[in-house]
């Protein structure tokens, strides 16, 4: 794998676990879907990339029970 490929999963990772997890696509006909398989950032929910993209929004929030990357 370089350095631009990223990690992805066809499930989406426990809400517990480290990995990213953040939806990158979804197509309902046939329930497939495709999930950041990175690796949360040091002290954040996602991975820096999927973080910064959604900050730009404005505060995170995140449901109980999601870990952040230690």
């Amino acid at each position: 794998m370089t350095a631009k490929e990223k990690k992805t999963l066809r499930r989406e990772p426990s809400r517990s676990s480290q990995t990213c997890g953040y939806q990158l696509s979804t197509n309902g006909w046939d329930s497939t879907a495709a999930y950041c398989g990175e690796r949360k950032a040091k002290g954040l929910y996602y991975c820096r990339e999927h973080h910064d993209w959604l900050a730009l929004d404005g505060p995170i929030h995140m449901a109980p029970g999601n870990t952040v990357g230690r």
